[in-house]
């Protein structure tokens, strides 16, 4: 009885002291669960966002990296062409101020053409067929014309409107017509002398505004001689005012005119 005492008391004390090892770890795996469930949840660490690392790209490359700017090609340049035309009178030989005229802006740099007032159906057909295949390049459009010349200026420029193409300037002396007036015509200079019993103003339909200039020579203190209408086209002065108008309007910068002897003003008729 008492060995069997001794044997159980002997084993009692190895099972104890071999439970101890194994009993420890679960202990402290317990103890660290419960600690864990009791702290306060940490703070979620946000993301460091995409562009962080392209600003660490930027830093670590240096400043010797440098950057590329890649600048606009300028837009190509229009070739302007401008459109003027100078219409004479009856028979071709009453507006020999037109041939001047021509001759003067020709010197300024302005292209021109000199033509008889019948030949405007034609070249109406020839500027539209232009500006249709390039419209930026064939303005401005002008138009001049002295007597029947300054009639068929105002009919064709309403029928370049009918097709569509903008007229810029059209310039009359003495027109024996007081119209049409065209909404697309941007301004009409018309210079006439209202005693002479060949012409008078254009008629200026409502709203028009100040596109329509009527300018009596007659009232003008800037004309000293007695004009009829078979010269009124070859007087200097108008001359002058009608090719600065022009060249200024075709982007260029008048000239000084040299004083030229065809240019005196005549008297009487011809």
């Amino acid at each position: 009885m008492l060995n069997r005492m001794l044997k159980f008391g002997v084993l009692w004390m190895v099972g104890a002291a071999l439970a101890v090892p194994l009993t420890a770890p679960v202990q402290a795996a317990t103890v660290q669960q419960a600690m864990a469930a009791e702290a306060p949840p940490s703070p979620a660490v946000p993301a460091a966002p995409a562009t962080s690392v392209a600003a660490e790209a930027i830093a670590v490359a240096g400043p010797e990296q440098k950057t590329v700017v890649r600048r606009a090609k300028p837009a190509p340049r229009v070739v302007r062409e401008p459109q003027v035309y100078l219409f004479r009178g009856l028979a071709n030989v009453f507006s020999l101020g037109m041939d001047d005229m021509s001759k003067e802006l020709r010197a300024q740099g302005v292209p021109n053409e000199v033509l008889n007032h019948a030949n405007w159906p034609r070249i109406a057909a020839e500027i539209t067929a232009k500006y249709k295949a390039d419209p930026k390049g064939t303005r401005p459009i002008i138009l001049v014309g002295h007597s029947l010349g300054a009639n068929a200026v105002l009919v064709m420029s309403q029928q370049l409107v009918r097709n569509g193409v903008p007229v810029d300037l059209v310039v009359t002396f003495d027109p024996t017509t007081s119209g049409p007036i065209t909404p697309g015509v941007r301004r009409y200079l018309n210079l006439y002398q209202s005693n002479n019993g060949w012409s008078s103003a254009l008629v200026v339909p409502p709203g028009t505004g100040k596109r329509v200039v009527n300018s009596d020579v007659r009232k003008r203190s800037d004309i000293k001689a007695q004009l009829s209408h078979f010269d009124i086209d070859k007087n200097r002065v108008l001359h002058q005012q009608v090719v600065s108008e022009i060249v200024r309007l075709t982007g260029g910068k008048p000239k000084p005119q040299s004083r030229h002897p065809k240019m005196q003003p005549k008297t009487g008729t011809m």
